[in-house]
């Protein structure tokens, strides 16, 4: 049993990563293709400062403050 354990906990672990990667990717995609965003300068944020900005973002277009969310994009356009 713990030969299988050892076997199949490497390959788990690079699964978690692969899906948390793609997740990210995702969401840097959609920045990219939604608000003209550099994919460059998007690369140096961690994953949570992906999410976090999305997030904000999203919070701004709801509440349709259209130059809070120009301030929050302008330093990652291109």
């Amino acid at each position: 049993m713990s030969i299988l354990l050892l076997i199949f906990a490497p390959t788990l672990f690079a699964l978690y990563w692969l899906i948390r990667l793609q997740m990210r990717l995702s969401k840097v995609r959609y920045l990219v293709d939604a608000y003209g965003l550099d994919p460059k300068k998007l690369q140096r944020l961690k994953y949570n400062d992906i999410k976090e900005l999305r997030h904000s973002i999203d919070a701004l277009r709801r509440a349709n403050d259209a130059y809070g969310l120009e301030d929050l994009v302008k330093p990652y356009q291109r």
